[in-house]
């Protein structure tokens, strides 16, 4: 609590509005009539006074004066929530957060979003991260079109399963596959083609079929 809270006594006040003109650090100079006031701005005064505002000015009767609330304010100067050391936000109900331009969440050390449930729905979205570690228990990607550049990649799973309807792959440089075991399994055709082609077996290489044809 507030060193000021602790030791508060029952004080009169004089309710009078003024003009904001000026401000340094987290006082303010309220104009009234032909005195200028310095001010600060009540803890529940959670917009912060900019100049020529209107505001609510209280003079309390031990010499302080206190900016209550804006009153008015020209339309098109921008709004500061100002809220005092640590503060959070409940709601029993819904909570919605609309913006007819943009809206920017900023957080100079650490971000968390925790939902049950949670819906993300753009047209187009860019993110910038130098390193992200993300864990699933199920993941499932729905995309008419993906496109993905990285200079260098590395995925690890335990298993994974694809399904495609059509697929191709380019790969500019040179392209190297390791496993223990590979399988390659086509319904219908395979076909392998390359201006110079070498396979090599440690062991044993054979092929089998009804009928070969070389050349």
């Amino acid at each position: 609590m507030p060193q000021a809270a602790l030791s508060y006594n029952a004080l009169e006040a004089r309710l009078i509005t003024g003009r904001v003109t000026g401000s340094e650090d987290k006082n303010f100079s309220v104009h009234v009539g032909n005195t200028f006031y310095d001010a600060a701005p009540a803890a529940g005064c959670l917009l912060e006074p900019a100049v020529n505002d209107i505001v609510l000015l209280a003079r309390l009767e031990n010499g302080a004066n206190v900016i209550l609330s804006v009153l008015f304010r020209d339309d098109t100067a921008p709004a500061r929530l100002n809220l005092p050391a640590d503060s959070a936000v409940h709601c029993p109900g819904r909570l919605a957060l609309r913006a007819a331009d943009s809206l920017n969440l900023e957080s100079g050390r650490c971000m968390n979003l925790t939902s049950k449930d949670m819906d993300v729905a753009a047209d187009k979205a860019t993110a910038s991260i130098t390193r992200v570690n993300t864990l699933f228990d199920t993941a499932e990607f729905c995309c008419r079109a993906l496109t993905s550049f990285g200079q260098n990649a590395l995925s690890v799973f335990h298993s994974f399963t694809q399904c495609l309807g059509r697929s191709q792959r380019m790969v500019e440089g040179a392209d190297e596959t390791r496993c223990a075991e590979s399988t390659l399994i086509a319904s219908e055709n395979a076909t392998v083609m390359s201006k110079n082609n070498l396979t090599m077996a440690k062991d044993t290489s054979r092929t089998d079929a009804r009928l070969i044809q070389l050349g």
